[in-house]
């Protein structure tokens, strides 16, 4: 099974190959230290071929004589007129230079090369396919929007989004280290943002509510927050009524930057279901199966038109989103992590974890399926259509599969595998959590710092 299929057999990510380069011109994450901000190589990525080999120096053995060994008493005319009828002359077969390289490198090779294969039976994505794909020069996701005069943030989602509870942050109002509240923060000094009332509304929209799956409050200020526990993609619209929550009005007059992480819940509806479909399913090759796989696209694509609607949004709107990640770094080994079933959270009692997203413990007892190249060639899809839709509406994607890699349970630790093609070496921390699907406080603030970059650019 190649990479790419372990990775999203599990249904916890959509993996596109394995190893992360901690090279400078990747522009890959670096580690995160417990006492500082993510620190993110921001060096461009060249966009020029290599250089092209130097021309080598003709051969010089059979130049001619110099004036002076011409006049010596034994070059005669007679001698000129033997074998070499004349002076000696150049070389005619000199080496010639080889022709430059002008091929530019691909998305792949330039910003994360340990991804790009060009190994038929390994498939992996192809951005380059969309021509008004524009890659950020940090290489941590897209440059399409250059986004100016935010007056309005939303966040939409899943848990990622939320955030969770584990064994380091047992409580709702013990969340400073999330993305989404790392974010809010920063955006709010970048454009100038109101945060709302400081203690009472702005803690409880940084909270969220173990009952419900969602923030502990929807509104504060200039931000709203309609991300849920274990939402899919059609929840986005329809399903969970995310947008419709937070724009109640059918859009805003604010110019509004929409933030949101979503598809992995998505990944492992359409793992369970390919592993469960009957012979004749599968023969016929998993039609209901790549049903799924293309609506989940589409309620992507649909929710995007939506945000996007100059209608809707008169003075603008910019959206930003992530395609998910894994953690077993590119091996499908998931008993890498023994998830943690429960935390005892004072005053709430004992909670059940798997309740977040998807119930990773189950994820090893997922049944393969009976022809896995369709499984692969269907998570490959599903990846090149996240990059297709923000190349055509011309918003943001950030690489969060491609730069979590090598920051699993496999390429990290006291264990680490240093033959795994995510590792970066034994620095490289984890960030994951005890749940083994979500982000600690190191990969939040990773989640983090991506966004930012690409809000930035």
């Amino acid at each position: 099974m190649n990479h790419i299929l372990r990775l999203l057999a599990l249904g916890v990510a959509l993996a596109a190959a394995a190893g992360c380069s901690s090279d400078a011109a990747t522009g890959d994450l670096a580690a995160v230290d417990a006492d500082a901000s993510l620190a993110i190589d921001t060096t461009p990525a060249p966009d020029t071929a290599p250089a092209p080999d130097t021309v080598a120096p003709p051969d010089t053995a059979d130049t001619a004589d110099t004036a002076a060994d011409d006049t010596a008493a034994d070059d005669t005319a007679a001698d000129d007129t033997g074998d070499d009828a004349g002076p000696d002359t150049v070389d005619a077969t000199d080496d010639t230079a080889e022709p430059a390289d002008t091929t530019p490198p691909t998305i792949a090779a330039r910003c994360f090369p340990a991804l790009a294969s060009d190994d038929p039976s390994d498939p992996s994505p192809d951005y380059d396919q969309f021509p008004n794909l524009v890659a950020g020069s940090h290489c941590l996701g897209t440059n399409h929007q250059a986004i100016t005069g935010v007056e309005k943030v939303v966040f939409l989602g899943d848990s990622v989004t939320v955030g969770t509870p584990n064994e380091q942050h047992l409580l709702s109002i013990d969340n400073s280290h999330f993305y989404r509240n790392l974010l809010a923060e920063w955006l709010a000094t970048r454009f100038g943002l109101d945060r709302g009332e400081p203690v009472v509304s702005w803690g409880l929209w940084k909270a969220y509510d173990y009952v419900t799956g969602k923030g502990g409050l929807r509104e504060s200020g200039d931000f709203r927050d309609c991300a849920k526990w274990g939402a899919r993609t059609d929840d986005l619209l329809d399903g969970g009524h995310q947008i419709p929550d937070c724009f109640p009005d059918g859009g805003s007059d604010a110019t509004t930057l929409v933030v949101f992480t979503m598809g992995g819940n998505d990944i492992a509806a359409i793992t369970q279901k390919g592993g469960e479909a009957s012979d004749e399913e599968a023969d016929a090759g998993y039609p209901s199966v790549w049903a799924l796989a293309e609506s989940t696209v589409a309620y992507l694509e649909e929710a995007i038109v939506w945000l996007k609607s100059p209608e809707r949004f008169p003075n603008g709107s910019y959206v930003v989103f992530a395609n998910p990640y894994e953690f077993t770094d590119s091996t499908g080994d998931t008993d890498a992590c023994t998830p943690q079933d429960e935390l005892v959270i004072p005053g709430i009692g004992s909670f059940d974890l798997s309740g977040l997203d998807i119930a990773v413990a189950s994820l090893a007892g997922y049944k393969p399926w009976k022809y896995p190249a369709q499984q692969a060639a269907m998570v490959v899809w599903i990846l090149n259509e996240y990059a297709r839709v923000a190349a055509d509406h011309q918003v943001d994607l950030l690489w969060m599969l491609e730069h979590f890699c090598g920051h699993g349970y496999v390429a990290t630790g006291p264990d680490a595998d240093p033959a795994n093609r995510c590792y970066q070496g034994p620095d490289a921390e984890l960030w994951f959590d005890v749940s083994c699907i979500h982000p600690n406080e190191a990969g939040h603030r990773a989640i983090f710092e991506m966004f930012k970059a690409v809000i930035e650019e």
